[in-house]
C-alpha cells in the first residue's frame, strides 16, 4: 500500500516513535527513491562505483568545506580522525570523520551526531572544544580544537607515573566529569584512550560518542531514570569492557556514577601498571568486574598512601550507593590529597611521614583543623592489605597492641576490643563506626608485608567533625612492628596532648621481645587462642613456643602459654592434672622474666584457685595483676571466680560487672556473668543477662550452658533441656556439656535419655578426659547419691577444675552438704589437702 501525504507524515509519526535522526533518514530515502526511481533500476556497476569511490580515505591536501587536510592523526571505533587547517581562521583542528562504508549503519550515524551534540554542550577546560559539525556530501565530519600532547594510553605505556602526576591527571578527569554530569551528561567510555595529555600537563576528555544525556531535573540526582539517545537492546551494554561498571556489564541503566567506577580503574591502571579486573576471556574480565574486589592498589606501589587507596577502593565499589556519588565529591578528595601530599614533601622524614591536621573545604583548599578535646576513642580493626588470609594475624595484632598502649593514656576513655572487633569486614566507613560506638575519635589504619617490608598507614578522625587529626604512614622492617606500636601510642598521645604516667611507660617497655620473629610468633598465637576451639587453642600452643623459641627471655609469650592451656582445663579438653602444671610453670618462667606480667599473674592465680585450692594466695595474686593492670578484663574474670569459690559471690559478681564495663562485648565474659548469678542463686538475674549474651552471638556454647543451667534452678526444665541441647551441638559433642545435659534430662524426668548419656560418656572416658564433678550432678538428679559422692572422689583425685564450686557454691550439690563422703570431700578443699 502506497501512502501519500497526510496519510505517509501519520505513518511516520506512528513508526519512528519521536525518533527525528530515523524520520529524517527514511524521509530522505523516500525522497531520493521519488526522484530517480527504485535504486535496483540502475546498473550494479554504477552502484558499487559510488561505493568504492566514497570509502576511500581523506588525501593530505584535500578540502572538505573550509578545512584542508595536512595529515591522519589517527582511527577510532567512530571514525577517523585528521589534522586539518581551518582555512577561515587560520588554526589547526582535529577533523574527526565517519567513515563512509558507515552512514547507511543508522546506529553509528546516530552515535556520531550524539557525540557532536553532547560535547558541543560543554564549556571546559578540561573538554575537548567543539568548532563545528558539518556535512559536505556524504562527509560528516566533527572539527574540534588540536590538542598537541598524547593520550593517557600512550604516556602510560612509555612510563611509570608518579604519585603526584596521577593525582593531577585524575582531578583534571573527575573536573571534566563534574561539568559533564552538571549538564546531564554521562560519557559512559572514560579510559585512558579517551583522555589526552598535553605538554604543560592539561587534561582534555575526548569522545562523548557514547554520552548519555539526561532529562534535566536534578544534577546532583544520580538515580534519574532517564531515556539514552541510543536506544539500545535489553542487555547490551555500550563501552569499552576492562573500564566499565558492574551495572554496563549487566546492561543496566546508567548514570553519573559509572563515570566514576571507570575513573576509579583508570586510577587503578596509573597507580599500578595493572588493570584491577582482567582475565583471559570476556567472560573472566565480567566475572572479575561483577564479583572479585581487586587487591588494595597499595599492594603494587609503596608510594601509595592510606588516603590514595581508601579513594580508589571507593571508586571502585560495585554498589553504586556506596561509590562517590557525585563526581564533585571525587574531586574535592583528590584536591584535598594532592594538597596534603604537597605539605608532607617537605616534613617527610625516613620512617615516618606525618600528615598536617587539614580538611579542604569547598573550594577543595586546606583549612587547619580547630582544637578538640577528645575524650574517648576506638582503635578499629586495620585492614589487611596483604590480600592474604594467614597475614590476618598481624592486622589483628597490631591492632590489640595499639588498642593496649593508647588504653593506658590518662583522662581518656578507650572502646575494648570485642567492641570494635565486631566491626570488622562490615565496610562501614570510621565516622559511621565512631558515631555508632559514641566516641569522640577513631584510629583506622592498614598493614601490609611483603617479605621482610611491613608497610603500615594509620590516623586519627575527630568522628564530630570528621577532621583528619593526625596521620602517619611507616615503612620499616617486620622486626620493627613492635616499634612502630609505640610510635603510633606516642604520637596520638602528643596529638590529644597527653602523657602516660612513668609506670605504664615501663609496663609497654616489657612487652616487647628482643625478636621480632617471637613477637610476630606470639600475635599468630593470639589470634588462634582467640577463637577458643580445640584445633585452635592447640595451634596457639604451638605459636607460643615457637615463639619461645625464637626469642627465650620473652616473658609474654610464656604468658601465652600459660593462658593457652586455662580454657583447655576448664573446658574438659585436657585432663587438669595435665593442663593445669603446664600452665603454672608458663606462668612462672614468664614471672622469672618479668615478675609484674599481668597476663602470667592471672594465668597463675586462676590454676591455684582451681586446682591448688589455694584461695589466699590466688586471691592475692589477682588482685595485684589488677591492680598493675586495671584495664585487664581477664584478670578481673579470674578474681571473680577466686570469690566465688570463697563464697563472696557479692564481690564476685561486682567484679565480673567491672570486667564487662571494660570490655562490655566479650563473649566468654558475658557468659562468665550469667555463671556467676547462677552460682550466686540469682537464676531470673542469669537468665536475663543470658538473653542479652544470647544476642551479641547465639552460637557461643558456654552461655547456652549456663543459661540452660539458670533454667534448671528456675524451675523451668524444658527450656534448660532445649538450652542444653543446643550447647551440645554447637560444642561439638562436648563431655563437660554432655554431662550437663544427662542431669537435666534426668530432673525434667527423662531418665532413660540420661542414662544413655552417661553409658556414653562412661565409654568416651576410656579414651579421653570426662570431667566427673559434672557426672556427678547428672546422678543427684537421678537419685543415685552414692554414684554421686563416688564421682565426686574421683573427681577429688583428679583435681577436676569444676570441683571448688562443687563444694562450695553449686546449688545442685546441696542435697549431699550433709552426707560425711561430702563433708570430708568439703575438708580436704578447704585445707588444701591430696
Amino acid at each position: 500500500m502506497r501512502l501519500e501525504g497526510a496519510g505517509r507524515a501519520s505513518f511516520l509519526t506512528r513508526a519512528c516513535e519521536g525518533d527525528e535522526v530515523l524520520r529524517e533518514e527514511i524521509e530522505s530515502l523516500l525522497s531520493a527513491h521519488e526522484r530517480e526511481g527504485s535504486f535496483i533500476d540502475s546498473p550494479a556497476y554504477q552502484a558499487a562505483g559510488k561505493l568504492l569511490a566514497t570509502d576511500q580515505a581523506l588525501s593530505s591536501g584535500q578540502i572538505v568545506t573550509h578545512y584542508k587536510i595536512l595529515s591522519a592523526l589517527g582511527r577510532g571505533g567512530m571514525g577517523e580522525v585528521y589534522l586539518a587547517e581551518d582555512k577561515k581562521l587560520n588554526r589547526k583542528v582535529a577533523l574527526k570523520v565517519l567513515p563512509l562504508d558507515l552512514i547507511n549503519d543508522r546506529t553509528r550515524l546516530y552515535r556520531f551526531q550524539q557525540e557532536a551534540r553532547a560535547a558541543s554542550g560543554l564549556n571546559h577546560p578540561n573538554i575537548i572544544t567543539i568548532h563545528e559539525i558539518g556535512a559536505e556530501g556524504h562527509t560528516h565530519f566533527i572539527a574540534t580544537e588540536f590538542i598537541e600532547g598524547e593520550t593517557l594510553r600512550r604516556k602510560l605505556q612509555r612510563t611509570r607515573l608518579e604519585i603526584g602526576e596521577t593525582l593531577n591527571v585524575a582531578t583534571q578527569v573527575a573536573a571534566a566529569l563534574d561539568a559533564a554530569h552538571c549538564s546531564n551528561i554521562v560519557h559512559r567510555d572514560i579510559k585512558p584512550e579517551n583522555v589526552m595529555v598535553r605538554e604543560d600537563g592539561l587534561v582534555k576528555v575526548l569522545d562523548f560518542g557514547l554520552a548519555k544525556l539526561t532529562q534535566r531535573k536534578d544534577a546532583t540526582h544520580v538515580d534519574m531514570k532517564t531515556p539514552t539517545l541510543i536506544h539500545t537492546s535489553p542487555g547490551m551494554v555500550m563501552g569499552t569492557l576492562t573500564y566499565m561498571s558492574p551495572e554496563q556489564t549487566r546492561g543496566l541503566p546508567v548514570d553519573a556514577r559509572t563515570d566514576i567506577f571507570s575513573l576509579g580503574v583508570v586510577l587503578y591502571e596509573m597507580l599500578t601498571g595493572r588493570l584491577p579486573f582482567a582475565g583471559a576471556t570476556t567472560s573472566d574480565v565480567i566475572a572479575a568486574i561483577l564479583t572479585r574486589e581487586p587487591a588494595p592498589a597499595s599492594s603494587f606501589n609503596d608510594g601509595i598512601t592510606f588516603g590514595l587507596d581508601s579513594i580508589v577502593s571507593k571508586a571502585l565499589a560495585k554498589k553504586r550507593e556506596e561509590r562517590y556519588q557525585t563526581a564533585k565529591e571525587l574531586l574535592l578528595e583528590l584536591q584535598r590529597l594532592q594538597k596534603q601530599i604537597e605539605f608532607e614533601a617537605g616534613v617527610e622524614h625516613e620512617f615516618v611521614v606525618t600528615r598536617p591536621i587539614l580538611k579542604s573545604d569547598q573550594s577543595g583548599m586546606p583549612r587547619a583543623a580547630p582544637r578538640v578535646a577528645i575524650k574517648s576513642l576506638a582503635v578499629l580493626p586495620f585492614t589487611n592489605a596483604s590480600g592474604e588470609s594467614e597475614m590476618e594475624y598481624l592486622s589483628d595484632g597490631l591492632t590489640e597492641n595499639i588498642l593496649f598502649s593508647v588504653s593506658r593514656l590518662p583522662q581518656i576513655h578507650v572502646i575494648a576490643r570485642s567492641a570494635v572487633f565486631r566491626h570488622k569486614g562490615s565496610g562501614a566507613d570510621a565516622l559511621s563506626i565512631g558515631r555508632d560506638l559514641g566516641v569522640g575519635a577513631v584510629v583506622t589504619g592498614r598493614v601490609r608485608q611483603r617479605g621482610t617490608q611491613l608497610l603500615v598507614s594509620a590516623e586519627l578522625i575527630d568522628v564530630e567533625s570528621g577532621w583528619q587529626l593526625w596521620g602517619a604512614q611507616y615503612k620499616r622492617t617486620s622486626r620493627d612492628l613492635y616499634e612502630i606500636e609505640d610510635e603510633i601510642a606516642s604520637e596520638i598521645s602528643q596529638t590529644l596532648r597527653l602523657k602516660l604516667a612513668p609506670e605504664k611507660q615501663r609496663l609497654l617497655s616489657r612487652r616487647r621481645p628482643e625478636s621480632s620473629e617471637a613477637y610476630h610468633l606470639y600475635l599468630k598465637g593470639r589470634f588462634h587462642w582467640g577463637k577458643r576451639t580445640e584445633e585452635s587453642l592447640y595451634r596457639a600452643l604451638k605459636l607460643f613456643r615457637q615463639a619461645i623459641e625464637a626469642d627465650p627471655t620473652y616473658a609474654l609469650a610464656y604468658a601465652g602459654l600459660a593462658e593457652g592451656y586455662v580454657p583447655l582445663a576448664y573446658y574438659s579438653y585436657l585432663p587438669p592434672r595435665e593442663a593445669a602444671p603446664k600452665a603454672k610453670a608458663a606462668a612462672q618462667s614468664a614471672l622469672e622474666i618479668d615478675p609484674e606480667l599481668p597476663e602470667a599473674l592471672g594465668a597463675l592465680g586462676s590454676m591455684m584457685a582451681v586446682y591448688d585450692w589455694d584461695i589466699t594466695g590466688a586471691e592475692a595474686l589477682l588482685r595485684n595483676a589488677v591492680e598493675l593492670d586495671p584495664q585487664y578484663a581477664r584478670g578481673r574474670q579470674a578474681l571473680a571466680e577466686c570469690l566465688m569459690i570463697a563464697g563472696r559471690s557479692g564481690e564476685a559478681v561486682a567484679e565480673m560487672e567491672a570486667a564487662l564495663e571494660i570490655d562490655p562485648l566479650a563473649l566468654h565474659l558475658n557468659a562468665a556473668l550469667v555463671m556467676h548469678n547462677y552460682f550466686a542463686r540469682r537464676p531470673s538475674v542469669a537468665i536475663e543477662c543470658g538473653h542479652k549474651a544470647l544476642e551479641l552471638d547465639p552460637s557461643f556454647f558456654p552461655t547456652r550452658l549456663y543459661l540452660g543451667l539458670a533454667y534448671e534452678a528456675s524451675g523451668r526444665l524444658a527450656e534448660a533441656v532445649t538450652e542444653l541441647q543446643q550447647a551440645r551441638a554447637l560444642s561439638n559433642d562436648s563431655t563437660f556439656v554432655t554431662a550437663t545435659l544427662a542431669g537435666v534430662l534426668a530432673a525434667f524426668g527423662k531418665d532413660d535419655e540420661a542414662g544413655a548419656l552417661l553409658a556414653e560418656l562412661q565409654e568416651i572416658g576410656r579414651k579421653r578426659y570426662v570431667p566427673q564433678t559434672t557426672v556427678a550432678a547428672a546422678h543427684i538428679c537421678r537419685g543415685a547419691e552414692k554414684e554421686a559422692l563416688a564421682c565426686l572422689e574421683t573427681a577429688c583425685d583428679e583435681r577436676c577444675i569444676m570441683l571448688p564450686y562443687a563444694l562450695t557454691v553449686d546449688p545442685r550439690f546441696d542435697a549431699l552438704r550433709s552426707e560425711e563422703r561430702f563433708q570430708r570431700l568439703a575438708r580436704r578443699f578447704s585445707t588444701r589437702g591430696e
